[in-house]
């Protein structure tokens, strides 16, 4: 039986790595879309174009390419796919250690080398990149983007659309809430307030400007 085709939404470089991704998982690559206006190699069109692409028999399934440069875009794009009934397939790297008991929603990328510990629940169109540990009890809501090297050091919840930088380490127990921002190396010791920033060891809110 020949793998079956995933169309790519972003052409970027977080869209190529999710085309290995899927290829090492099993997928073939049908192609990738891009917004109006882009110019990228192997596109099958505009973002727009997923569902009728699809409904063409040009891909069999598609998910969300877009990195962590657009959260919005990636939410938008994701309800698009949904509304059309399009087919969003998580991805999990055969080098990913995940427990039986570890819940992974439709279309979340899970990249090399990740452990997901027992009883972790990981929602929809979420992020984890090479190297993210998040043990047990760990909730990760829709949409949220884990860089990599990631720690989450059990019963964390990250709220949806958060967004956790390179090597950032939370506590057990705390909360990253809805559209929070933890800084690359930060390491959390209290609850991340929804929409705001936090930065350095031990982690402190941005300063406005």
């Amino acid at each position: 039986m020949a793998p079956q085709r995933l169309l790519i939404l972003g052409a970027g470089g977080h869209g190529r790595a999710v085309a290995d991704l899927a290829q090492a998982c099993g997928w073939r690559v049908a192609g990738f879309t891009e917004r109006p206006g882009a110019a990228r190699a192997e596109m099958l069109g505009v973002d727009e174009d997923a569902a009728r692409l699809i409904a063409e028999g040009r891909a069999d399934a598609a998910v969300v390419g877009v990195g962590a440069t657009s959260l919005r875009v990636r939410a938008e794009l994701w309800a698009a796919l949904g509304r059309a009934g399009t087919p969003r397939p998580a991805l999990i790297h055969p080098r990913a250690t995940v427990s039986p008991s570890c819940r992974i929603g439709a279309g979340s990328v899970v990249f090399p080398g990740c452990v997901l510990g027992a009883d972790v629940e990981v929602g929809d169109n979420v992020v984890l990149y090479s190297g993210v540990i998040a043990e047990h009890g760990t909730r990760v809501g829709d949409h949220a983007y884990c860089s990599p090297g990631v720690v989450l050091s059990g019963a964390v919840v990250v709220e949806r659309g958060a967004f956790l930088g390179s090597g950032a380490v939370v506590l057990p127990g705390l909360v990253v809430g809805t559209g929070g921002i933890v800084a690359a190396g930060a390491v959390v010791t209290a609850d991340v307030p929804p929409g705001r920033t936090v930065l350095g060891v031990p982690a402190r809110e941005a300063a406005s400007a």
